[in-house]
């Protein structure tokens, strides 16, 4: 699914969240609910976050989710994590752990770089979500926007 240019410039990403083993087999189709969207992205954000070096993450929030249109009957959850870092960390290296953590669960990945020029990871799962992964490594940022795969619903579900 192809997102807006203006949403990515937002820094929100696409996200569902993958499991291990055959808890990605019975979870490996796309979401029937808000709040099982919410989850599974949810837990494929942290999966990311604990793919950074130990020791290296100080603080980790939350945004809050909003809820995007897909087609006339369908949405996709949105949010993301902004992470500080306590300690600078090797950007390529910390991307090839993201993918290797997540890459057993049937993530791709791509990579290019933001208008500023930051190098930026998008992950993309086997049911279309996605999750952009962006360190700024002078200011010891991250951005982890993140979209779930589309499921029935409008916007006025949210």
């Amino acid at each position: 699914m192809a997102l807006p240019i203006a949403v990515l410039s937002l820094g929100v990403l696409a996200a569902c969240s993958g499991t291990h083993g055959s808890e990605r087999d019975r979870e490996s189709t796309p979401p029937d609910t808000r709040a099982q969207a919410e989850a599974r992205t949810g837990a494929l954000q942290h999966r990311i976050v604990e793919a950074f070096p130990a020791g290296s993450v100080a603080e980790e929030n939350d945004r809050r989710w909003v809820l995007l249109s897909c087609s006339q009957d369908e949405v996709q959850t949105a949010g993301g994590v902004h992470v500080t870092l306590a300690t600078p960390v090797d950007v390529d290296q910390t991307y090839d752990a993201i993918l290797h953590a997540v890459e057993p669960d049937g993530y791709s990945r791509a990579r290019d770089r933001t208008p500023k020029g930051a190098a930026r990871l998008t992950v993309t799962g086997p049911d279309d979500d996605q999750y952009l992964v962006t360190i700024y490594r002078e200011d010891r940022d991250v951005r982890i926007s993140s979209f779930s795969p589309c499921f029935p619903g409008s916007l006025t579900d949210g």
